[in-house]
């Protein structure tokens, strides 16, 4: 295995083993810190922000948009903190399986296993459909059919991905450089629009929050509220592969906490910032808002009112790149996670080869046939299929990456309620989740609250006093809502009926060794010195850096 340091392998008595796979089966520890920096912005910069925010803000007005973002967020910052304590201690392949099937039941890890498998699977060929519609703005669906795109797209990102891991971690540096620096032109000039700038209406200040909240009612502005949280989860899913990295990073215990810690910042300024300047730019009524061009797109509208002519052409060309780095980050995360799986026996063994470079070919390749059913769907559904195809699986994928999060929010706290058990000390984990355990009831809370309203607003698409029950334009529309969910119910049940159980991984069995992380001299030295309080401007100037970006 490529790496500086050495993984324990130590057994507490009791504790139940672990598989560790053989020397030659492993991924290669070769992911730096600053790929995991860019990952954890570039997970949370995707289609859902640029792409179906303005949906959010005319469906619950400037208001009812931020409130979504803003709980999602707070729920996002509370997961992601929780995965970096637990990946930072111990460092493996496939977290999102692995963890919930060591310190909760293995019954709940090949339930969250297979879920988050699904999302990324389905996020493949949904990224796939969302580039094939965005193409259509340069070449009309007259002249070629939206699911030749998603094939163009398709084979080089697989390619990217059956390299070594260094291959999808330098792509996917690349494409989130290029996706932060568009959304920080984009609050800039946002920002000088906002004050009169390429106007004749002078400072636009709040006149456009009119009404701040959708909705005649407040049965309605409830409802229309809640219907956005969709497009927020959709929107934040990614921001905890940091997590799942964390088994091929050089240095965890480096890499790790500083992509996490400015995961708050991330948020306020890239998401909550960016839907509040298009909130004060634009009214909730204006079409603007609502349309699928993207020349007339919210992003694009602070380009055309400051006078630039350019602006839909490059924000298509930035989206794409969105939409391409969340489809590389869909394949590593999906192979990644099937290779996991398959180690464990949930999955064909077929699935866990592992090539000399560390990469999991089987589960990539597998990926890529995922890929294909975006292409085939958008072709039965006609020139404009890939739109139809991206409503449906983000809906899908929203549900999924929500039900994931409540899982590892659970398995952290029973994490941490295990190690206090055994006699260890908190200041002995390389990287302590701030705000244990509100953190983690908050993100059930609220995952839970969000889920029941969903499955209960599913039926009041038009209104609050017009219930539609299962006819064929619901079916169409709003049969993702009830697929996800109980999915995740189905695996967990099947798998603890006929193979695991359902008792609980006892405190006093929970194992901590297997697969800890043993730093090297040098890399203890390093990592004792960013603990350290900076010395000098030139320090605090880097820290904030690497907070920020």
């Amino acid at each position: 295995m490529s790496s500086d340091f050495a993984v324990s392998t130590t057994k507490e008595a009791n504790a139940p083993v672990m598989e560790i796979a053989p020397e030659g089966q492993k991924l290669h520890r070769k992911l730096q810190a600053r790929h995991l920096e860019m990952i954890a912005i570039g997970g949370t910069i995707g289609t859902g922000l640029l792409l179906r925010s303005g949906g959010a803000i005319a469906r619950s007005g400037p208001i009812g948009a931020l409130l979504c973002f803003s709980i999602v967020g707070l729920q996002v910052f509370g997961v992601a903190s929780s995965i970096g304590e637990m990946a930072t201690l111990l460092p493996v392949e496939g977290a999102f399986s692995h963890f919930p099937a060591r310190f909760v039941t293995p019954a709940l890890g090949f339930a969250g296993g297979w879920n988050y498998w699904l999302v990324w699977a389905l996020t493949f060929p949904a990224e796939m459909a969302g580039i094939a519609g965005l193409m259509s703005f340069w070449v009309p669906t007259s002249t070629c059919a939206s699911w030749v795109w998603s094939l163009v797209y398709l084979v080089p990102l697989v390619g990217l991905n059956l390299f070594s891991v260094t291959g999808f971690a330098e792509a996917e540096f690349f494409l989130c450089i290029v996706k932060i620096f568009a959304i920080v032109l984009f609050l800039l000039i946002g920002t000088f629009v906002w004050f009169g700038v390429g106007q004749n209406t002078g400072p636009l200040g709040f006149r456009n929050w009119s009404p701040a909240i959708v909705g005649d009612s407040d049965k309605q502005r409830f409802l229309n509220i809640g219907g956005s949280f969709t497009t927020a989860f959709f929107s934040y899913g990614g921001s905890e592969l940091v997590g799942l990295t964390a088994g091929e990073a050089a240095n965890p215990r480096k890499s790790v906490p500083r992509a996490i810690n400015g995961t708050f910042w991330r948020i306020l300024i890239f998401y909550i910032l960016s839907i509040f300047l298009v909130g004060v730019l634009l009214a909730p009524d204006s079409p603007i808002l609502r349309a699928k061009s993207i020349s007339q797109s919210p992003f694009v509208y602070a380009y055309s009112q400051a006078g630039i002519n350019w602006g839909a052409d490059f924000m298509n060309v930035v989206i794409i790149v969105a939409a391409s780095s969340a489809a590389n980050s869909a394949v590593y995360a999906c192979a990644r996670t099937l290779m996991r799986l398959a180690s464990e026996g949930s999955a064909p063994r077929f699935f866990a080869k592992v090539d000399k470079r560390g990469v999991p070919v089987n589960s990539v390749l597998l990926v890529a046939v995922f890929g294909l059913v975006a292409v085939v769907a958008a072709y039965a559904s006609g020139p404009d299929g890939s739109a139809h195809v991206f409503d449906w699986l983000s809906g899908v994928i929203a549900y999924g990456i929500m039900m994931n999060w409540m899982i590892m929010s659970f398995t952290h706290l029973r994490f941490r309620a295990g190690y206090l058990a055994q006699g260890r000390k908190i200041e002995d984990l390389p990287y302590v989740a701030p705000f244990y355990p509100y953190a983690d009831y908050a993100s059930l809370i609220i995952g839970t609250w969000i889920t029941a309203f969903l499955f209960v607003s599913a039926f009041y698409t038009n209104g609050v006093d017009s219930a539609v029950f299962f006819d064929s334009q619901w079916w169409y529309d709003k049969s993702w809502t009830y697929f996800g969910i109980p999915l995740v119910f189905i695996l967990f049940v099947a798998h603890g009926a006929f193979k695991s159980g359902f008792a609980l991984v006892k405190y006093e069995d929970m194992d901590f060794e297997t697969g800890k992380l043993v730093e090297t001299p040098e890399q203890k030295a390093e990592n004792d010195h960013l603990n350290e309080k900076p010395k000098n401007m030139k320090e605090w100037g880097q820290r904030l850096w690497y907070k920020l970006f």
